[in-house]
């Protein structure tokens, strides 16, 4: 009698869009789709990706509470509106898509350390030597190597 059997051992993590338009990166790890709060809390339990924890976390953490500000704010005047106030402070909804705009340069900063933190893990815990990237700065555009 013979029998064999089969595992899986990529354990890399890979990126993924998702969301109606495709937009809004995500992270997969063994097939599962993690959420920024799951990718940040496998980042935070490993001992070796320790120099990841603090730019992930601020910029997770600054994402969320201004998200969560300007879905407050944006939404008190409307609910109140529908409620029957002829008058509802719609300055709180102008503030509340100033928090949301406010919010995503922590969603772009958290989707670059996030990447770079996922090029650590997949590459066995070194860094990628040499980065490139277009520059542009007061001599014009250009190409950057980053050490």
């Amino acid at each position: 009698m013979s029998s064999y059997s089969l595992a899986q051992t990529d354990n890399a993590i890979e990126k993924t869009k998702i969301g109606l338009f495709k937009t809004k990166a995500a992270y997969k790890k063994c097939g599962i789709t993690m959420t920024n709060a799951q990718f940040f809390k496998l980042i935070g339990e490993d001992s070796n990706m320790s120099e990841f924890v603090k730019p992930l976390a601020i910029n997770y953490m600054g994402d969320a509470l201004l998200t969560a500000a300007s879905s407050v704010l944006i939404f008190w005047p409307i609910g109140e509106h529908i409620a029957g106030n002829d008058d509802p402070n719609w300055t709180l909804a102008y503030i509340g898509a100033g928090c949301a705009l406010l919010s995503i340069p922590f969603k772009k900063g958290f989707e670059k350390n996030a990447d770079k933190a996922m090029k650590f893990y997949n590459n066995g815990y070194q860094k990628v030597a040499v980065d490139f990237r277009l520059n542009l700065n007061a001599n014009g555009l250009g190409l950057a190597m980053k050490f």
